[in-house]
């Protein structure tokens, strides 16, 4: 009562099918990687800068700055699991939309 229905192997030489991905996707993939890019550079260098003008004048009682950019450093290792994954996943995905 219960045939199997057995199809025609495909050709040898068809190029297998291509995924699209849409735009949105090719977005999202391009924003998760440049964010922590743009995130890491901005805080190393808030840091040095607040480095920077806290070591200029130490008479003036800029050390909080000093203490500020150390904090900015504090959450940039804090944070670098979160943006690390981030860049991974924008890595994966721009590669998806690569192949």
């Amino acid at each position: 009562m219960t045939e199997s229905v057995r199809y025609p192997p495909p050709p040898p030489n068809a190029p297998s099918a291509r995924r699209v991905y849409s735009r949105t996707y090719r977005v999202w993939a391009h924003v998760l990687l440049w964010t922590p890019i743009a995130l890491a550079v901005a805080g190393v260098v808030l840091g040095l800068v607040l480095f920077a003008v806290a070591d200029a004048d130490p008479t003036s009682g800029s050390s909080a700055l000093g203490y500020l950019g150390l904090f900015v450093w504090g959450a940039l290792a804090v944070l670098s699991p979160a943006l690390l994954g981030s860049f991974i996943a924008g890595l994966v995905m721009l590669n998806r939309t690569r192949r």
